[in-house]
């Protein structure tokens, strides 16, 4: 990571917290700083949603139930039929 790309990002932590922190990133042999860099992270992923718009999650929506229970397709004709020829 090259500095024009990060901030610089100053908090405070309760000491219990920091300690443990600091237990942690010990035990790993990490330094504070990772330790940070990967709770902010794993944070980040535990509340990413996926896109509503995103055609997979929209192709029930486009597809007669009855017929597609009926049908055996595989994973080309599914990206297909959700992204377009090109996908």
């Amino acid at each position: 990571m090259s500095r024009t790309d990060a901030k610089v990002v100053q908090t405070e932590l309760p000491e219990s917290e920091y300690r443990r922190l600091r237990q942690l990133a010990d035990e790993e042999g990490i330094s504070l700083k990772e330790a940070l860099r990967r709770a902010t992270g794993a944070y980040l992923e535990a509340k990413d949603r996926p896109d509503p718009e995103d055609p997979f999650f929209t192709f029930h929506d486009r597809v007669d139930a009855d017929a597609a229970a009926d049908d055996e397709t595989d994973a080309r004709e599914m990206d297909e039929d959700l992204y377009g020829d090109s996908a």
